[in-house]
């Protein structure tokens, strides 16, 4: 009687190797299709350079829900066993993702998620060797800390985003710290911090995510807004070039505007009055929380016959 081969399932197993190569199987059936497919990875891409271009234009409530479900996938991802490649990619894209809700939660007014989403940021920045999210992470930090008043923590943040070395956030860590420095009267720091804007590299073409491109219209308004609040001799001439080089009812406008308002309150108080209802017009709009802010802070100094404070009506969402 010629042998008979049992099927391999009847096989005595008495160390558990089919078991186990019945589990490496599947193990390797999961990393085989646990990649996103290239597609995917392409829309991802082109939808944080559309965040990046909207971020600071777009009122929270228009770009919270697409941004948090771009999140949601991207960490829904992140659990799977990816190619290294892949796992690098995805964790790049869900820090520029928790950036731009870090963000977004500063202009909705919930601190709390701000700050949740910065320090989830810095984890994933931690993970890369990539100056751009150390850096943009580091933004975000100075953002936070700015909102919330503590200006020395700013700065510090602002010095951290620029040490990462990246030439396209030059311009947004040093025009942060020199807003923090001039806030807190440090006029030394602020006009270096206004030097390195001056002289930082030109790459406003290149695409990247996270903040949009450092612009020469957001350079005029940062550089009107430092030397106003170090109330500088030059600062209403400066607010004008910002005027003329933004836009009729944008939240560049906005800004420009106050710069040239808080020039104006000291010497013509009616004037800024004037400015700031303009101010008020482009937040019915355009909702900003950050840009209320800066108002409140001109009336709160000029005096409160200048104006009546605005309360930020913006969407505050619900902390986590």
């Amino acid at each position: 009687m010629s042998r008979v081969e049992l099927p391999e399932s009847v096989h005595c197993d008495r160390h558990g190797l089919a078991a186990a190569s019945r589990a490496a199987a599947m193990l390797s059936r999961e990393i085989a299709y646990a990649d996103p497919d290239p597609l995917t990875m392409a829309e991802f891409d082109d939808r944080l350079h559309r965040y990046a271009t909207t971020l600071l234009t777009t009122p929270p409530t228009l770009l919270l829900r697409p941004v948090i479900s771009d999140w949601r996938r991207a960490q829904a991802a992140l659990g799977r066993r990816l190619s290294p490649a892949t796992h690098r990619e995805l964790t790049s894209i869900a820090g520029f993702l928790s950036f731009y809700l870090g963000v977004l939660a500063v202009e909705s007014g919930d601190d709390p998620s701000a700050r949740r989403f910065a320090t989830l940021t810095d984890q994933f920045a931690a993970q890369l060797d990539d100056p751009l999210l150390t850096g943009t992470a580091a933004t975000l930090d100075a953002l936070v800390a700015f909102v919330t008043g503590r200006y020395d923590a700013a700065a510090g943040a602002a010095r951290r985003a620029a040490a990462a070395g990246h030439p396209y956030l030059c311009g947004w860590a040093a025009a942060i710290e020199a807003a923090a420095a001039a806030t807190l009267g440090d006029s030394d720091t602020a006009l270096i911090a206004l030097d390195r804007l001056a002289t930082r590299p030109c790459v406003q073409g290149l695409r990247h995510p996270g903040w949009p491109a450092f612009d020469e219209v957001r350079e005029a308004c940062a550089v009107a807004d430092v030397v106003a609040r170090m109330g500088g001799d030059s600062a209403a001439d400066l607010a004008r070039i910002a005027v003329d080089l933004t836009s009729s009812g944008t939240i560049e406008r906005g800004w420009a505007l106050a710069c040239l308002a808080s020039a104006l309150a000291p010497d013509d108080p009616p004037q800024a009055s004037r400015l700031l209802g303009d101010i008020v017009a482009i937040l019915d709009v355009h909702p900003s929380r950050m840009l209320s802010r800066r108002v409140n802070e001109i009336v709160s100094v000029a005096g409160p016959g200048l104006l009546p404070l605005i309360p930020y009506t913006g969407p505050a969402e619900a902390s986590a």
